[in-house]
């Protein structure tokens, strides 16, 4: 008897170690993966250079809005040279933010267009102290859009591009019936929110995922006020008929290549898919690109009327 009670005690106290790993793994992995400050705080803060140098010396205007759950969020609005009421939303990845879009905005705005780049919540000058990772930031998405449209009237026509964590804003946004959306491209973006962490989580510390990123789900939910779980483009493009045009590197071990293939298959028809030879994680348009702002622009010109 007095053996079986010390197995029992030594069970005991090893699940309860487990349980404070756990516990402890699980908010490491969502601090640095979600929290402002944390994984995010090294891919950005660089130099203005080139197109961002281009974008920042334009005459943009700052708009403001409040997010349902109060955070106070910016973007940057680049009014088109000649009046119109086509409109672009320009999306960031993670890490990121709007002054960093300087390529993708010159290519909508040089093809006649006002641009609108938000920056997503906990980036760049917008509040909060978590990453929407595309799931969270779909509803600040569709605030900016009834702005565009109020902006813009009963004939205001939007397109949406996004890269990386932006692309997967976007396909989030396509399952919220945004108005007035006409296309959407997305370059490098991920299918699920869970898959990419369970990725990097592998990638980036050779662990597994179970039971960190269930743990972190909980904090997500605690903390960010968001079910990672739900970000699914399964779910949402299956939704959408708005026309999508899928990006995406051959070489992309960031967001691995083969998220494309199960966006695609999510999406309805009209699609298009293009996978860019040699290209790494959200370098599609510095590997091809005279192609790539053909392709994005003649995309665009074909669903604007």
């Amino acid at each position: 008897m007095r053996g079986k009670k010390i197995i029992k005690i030594i069970l005991i106290s090893l699940l309860g170690i487990f349980i404070i790993a756990d516990l402890g793994g699980g908010a490491y992995l969502f601090n640095y993966a979600f929290k402002k400050g944390g994984y995010s705080s090294t891919t950005g803060n660089t130099e203005l250079k080139g197109n961002n140098k281009w974008f920042d010396q334009q005459n943009q205007k700052i708009w403001t809005e409040k997010s349902k759950d109060g955070l106070t969020l910016k973007a940057r609005y680049l009014p088109a040279k000649k009046k119109t009421n086509k409109t672009v939303l320009v999306i960031h990845g993670y890490g990121s933010a709007s002054k960093y879009m300087g390529s993708f905005v010159k290519i909508f705005h040089k093809a006649g267009y006002n641009v609108l780049a938000p920056d997503n919540r906990s980036f760049g000058m917008s509040g909060g102290q978590y990453a929407g990772y595309g799931w969270k930031d779909r509803n600040d998405i569709i605030e900016w859009i009834d702005r565009v449209n109020k902006l813009n009237g009963k004939n205001s026509e939007i397109g949406m591009y996004g890269i990386s964590m932006g692309a997967a804003t976007v396909m989030y946004t396509l399952g919220k019936h945004p108005k007035n959306v006409k296309w959407a491209i997305e370059d490098c973006g991920y299918s699920t929110i869970s898959g990419e962490l369970n990725y990097q989580l592998k990638e980036m510390f050779n662990l597994p995922s179970f039971p960190l990123v269930q743990t972190a789900a909980i904090y997500s939910r605690i903390f960010a006020g968001y079910n990672f779980y739900a970000a699914n483009t399964k779910n949402t493009l299956k939704k959408s008929h708005v026309p999508l045009f899928l990006i995406h590197g051959s070489k992309d071990t960031f967001v691995p290549t083969d998220n494309i293939y199960t966006n695609y298959k999510n999406a309805n028809n009209p699609k298009k898919m293009w996978i860019v030879k040699g290209a790494g994680h959200g370098k599609a348009y510095s590997i091809e690109k005279a192609k790539y702002i053909e392709e994005t622009t003649a995309f665009a010109a074909k669903y604007f009327k």
